[in-house]
């Protein structure tokens, strides 16, 4: 009877331990696949890295593209504010900070150009809404303008306090606007149709007149009187 159930203990040892060394073999063989699963990930990896670095130099470079775009316009607007009045050009400055005695700063930021003549310390200015003036720096020129302002039957003054003559002379159907500084030596003139423009209300619309009309009708009769 012993001897009958010794090896029936044999042989359910050695099932036993067949059954487990099976168990380690599936156990031991299982890591494998899951070995070959990094593979698999780095291979789905790689291909979104370079979709992902365009779209962030697609990103990168939009706004640069924008800020150009809104620099260009930034310029463009200070321009054709300059060009519409909103200030002064650089070669008119010059000249109106040497002949500011003649005229309001209004009238020189009209101009668009200012150019030396062939007459030395002479400038021709021009603007598309005001026209073309010059401006002459002799104290010689002034003294013969004053004196054609004030002594010629064709000529009318419309404003002289000895130092400043405003008027206009006329030739024909043209009218010459004139304005004089006698201190400092300066003139300012304009060549109109009459036809087309009355001097002295274009005088009065540029400014050109430091004293009321009325001061500078009183002036001349009191002239006239003592005379």
């Amino acid at each position: 009877m012993s001897s009958t159930r010794l090896p029936r203990l044999a042989v359910a040892a050695a099932t036993l331990l067949l059954s487990t060394g099976l168990v380690a073999c599936g156990t031991g063989e299982e890591p494998a696949p899951g070995g070959e699963t990094p593979s698999a990930t780095e291979t789905t990896t790689s291909p979104t890295t370079p979709a992902t670095n365009t779209t962030a130099t697609t990103d990168t470079s939009a706004p640069t593209s924008t800020t150009s775009a809104t620099d260009t316009a930034a310029e463009e607007t200070t321009t054709s504010a300059d060009k519409n009045g909103g200030g002064m050009s650089p070669e008119v400055e010059p000249v109106y900070e040497e002949f500011s005695s003649l005229a309001p700063r209004a009238v020189f930021e009209q101009f668009e150009t200012c150019n030396p003549t062939g007459i030395e310390k002479s400038f021709e200015c021009s603007g598309p809404e005001i026209g073309q003036f010059q401006f002459f720096s002799s104290s010689a020129k002034a003294a013969s303008t004053t004196q054609l302002l004030t002594e010629l039957r064709s000529s009318r003054v419309v404003e002289d306090t000895g130092r400043r003559v405003v008027g206009w002379s006329t030739l024909g159907t043209t009218a010459v606007i004139t304005v004089v500084d006698n201190e400092e030596g300066l003139v300012m003139q304009q060549m109109v149709s009459s036809d087309q423009v009355d001097p002295e209300e274009q005088i009065h619309d540029l400014g050109l007149v430091t004293q009321p009309t009325e001061d500078a009708d009183a002036s001349e009769t009191t002239t006239e009187t003592a005379e």
